[in-house]
């Protein structure tokens, strides 16, 4: 089971990877998350998490993107939770202004044990109101994710995920098809009982559409994660 799970994201990844010369436009970049979550208290299903991220470009030299997104979660079974959630996302165009998006959106999570490690799987569907759009941006992201100690008993563990994000309808923005896709491989440390820091390398390819050249975007990603 461990060996498809770990090809599979491997594939992903080299599949994400993969670039037409002299058609991709690429970029370094760093992304920062902070989440601050309720684990859940015994005879409870309810749970919240908050997060918020910096997104850079040109390097760390510009600001590109901020997030916050508070979620609120039920828990279904030991391993699946729904949940419904919100994001402000104000944007800063290299050409200069700021435009802002407000999301709703809801999820299902289902979590499991898999080959000494742990599968995590996520949908998440979304409405995207982009400022000076010409409507509501529906959008799917599906998220497979496995992380597995590096050693039995260890606090530090490898992962790897890949996000997938579809478009669902046509706005004077964005087209209805592939928005892009995410893939990542690094570390998750455990710090301590209440405290995980994670961080590696994110992969982020966008397609280009309506004439734009495709995008690739190479991304130390690291994300500090508290729980209450």
């Amino acid at each position: 089971m461990s060996r498809k799970i770990i090809f599979f994201l491997l594939s992903a990844v080299l599949f994400s990877s993969t670039e037409a010369l002299g058609q991709t436009v690429t970029d370094e970049r760093v992304w920062f998350t902070t989440t601050l979550q309720e684990p859940g208290n015994p005879g409870s299903p309810w749970r919240w998490s908050f997060e918020t991220t910096l997104r850079s470009r040109e390097g760390v030299s510009e600001l590109d993107t901020v997030v916050v997104r508070p979620t609120l979660i039920y828990a279904l079974t030991p391993h699946s939770s729904i949940g419904v959630g919100y994001a402000f996302v104000p944007s800063f165009p290299a050409t200069g202004g700021t435009t802002l998006e407000n999301r709703i959106y809801g999820q299902y999570i289902w979590t499991g044990p898999a080959g000494g490690g742990t599968l995590t799987m996520r949908t998440r569907v979304e409405s995207r109101f982009i400022e000076a759009n010409s409507g509501p941006l529906g959008r799917v992201r599906q998220q497979v994710r496995y992380s597995r100690p590096v050693r039995q008993g260890s606090r530090l563990s490898w992962v790897g995920w890949d996000e997938l994000s579809l478009h669902l309808n046509n706005t004077s923005r964005s087209p209805r098809g592939v928005d892009q896709n995410r893939a990542f491989g690094g570390l998750s440390l455990a710090a301590t009982g209440r405290v995980r820091v994670e961080s590696g390398y994110l992969n982020q390819f966008l397609p280009g559409h309506r004439g734009a050249p495709d995008r690739r975007n190479h991304i130390l990603s690291g994300t500090l994660t508290i729980s209450f």
